[in-house]
């Protein structure tokens, strides 16, 4: 099983059927598509998987920006129809579209002209994010890579990073309950200050088997778990073949279905 993917809808590279299809050929049982920002994966995901071995956990995974730092919080088990929650999630989406193209204007007065227009055609029908803008950079031959587009220029301490609407790593927690889901820290190595306040906020799980941390990083974390009570769920953040060379491959991690069980028992309990 895999608990933490990306599809076309946010910045994966598989469009939520490809992605479904890859997890059956890859022979998972399970799979929660968790783009970023967005739920308009979900119902082509769960369509796909319809009437195979396949099992569709509907989730997303809330960014929220904090000093100096990112932390994310997955939803699993959202109830993505919610009206209060997809206002929000409209929010997300056109404060990253405002952002994107502050940010294209911040790269032309550094010498580093791109397309808005390109960028949007790069984002296609996802929210458009900082990848989007990262390949156009690329393109247009700025850049040699996507990860040396984010350390020279947009990277957050880079010289055309803009900030976006910001969702307090708490209030993302209260939005995921309210939404009827669970909410969980994603990949949270790095920010472990923020487990015991967002306990505090309702957070139910930790991602402690996540993509390429070692045993010692999820021993820790899962010291971290069990101090709280907290899920110990898992996922590799996959964002599709290409990519997994810098992560891990769909599946690659140790997470069994009674996970997802104690997560929908979670949700259902909201």
């Amino acid at each position: 099983m895999d608990l933490h993917t990306h599809s076309t809808a946010s910045d994966g590279e598989l469009s939520p059927a490809e992605l479904v299809r890859f997890a059956l050929a890859r022979g998972l049982a399970a799979i929660a598509l968790t783009d970023h920002d967005t739920v308009a994966g979900l119902d082509d995901a769960i369509a796909a998987a319809r009437g195979t071995a396949l099992y569709v956990v509907p989730g997303v995974e809330l960014s929220c920006d904090v000093y100096k730092n990112e932390v994310h919080i997955l939803g699993y088990f959202i109830n993505w129809r919610d009206a209060a929650f997809l206002a929000m999630l409209d929010k997300f989406r056109d404060g990253r579209y405002g952002r994107a193209e502050k940010m294209v204007r911040k790269l032309a007065a550094l010498g580093a002209p791109i397309s808005f227009e390109r960028v949007k055609q790069i984002a296609g029908d996802a929210s458009i994010g900082r990848p989007h803008v990262a390949q156009a950079l690329v393109e247009a031959g700025h850049v040699v890579s996507v990860v040396e587009a984010f350390d020279k220029y947009i990277g957050r301490n880079a010289p055309a990073y803009v900030e976006r609407f910001r969702l307090m790593p708490a209030d993302a927690v209260t939005l995921i309950l309210r939404a009827g889901g669970v909410p969980v820290l994603a990949h949270p190595r790095e920010v472990t200050d923020y487990i015991y306040p967002l306990v505090k906020a309702g957070l139910v799980g930790l991602e402690v088997n996540y993509g390429l941390y070692d045993d010692a990083t999820r021993a820790d974390l899962a010291r971290w778990a069990r101090q709280y009570g907290l899920i110990q769920t898992g996922g590799t953040d996959f964002h599709g073949p290409n990519q997994a060379v810098h992560s891990a491959m769909l599946g690659e991690v140790d997470v069994s279905f009674d996970v997802v069980e104690q997560l929908r028992e979670k949700a259902a309990a909201t």
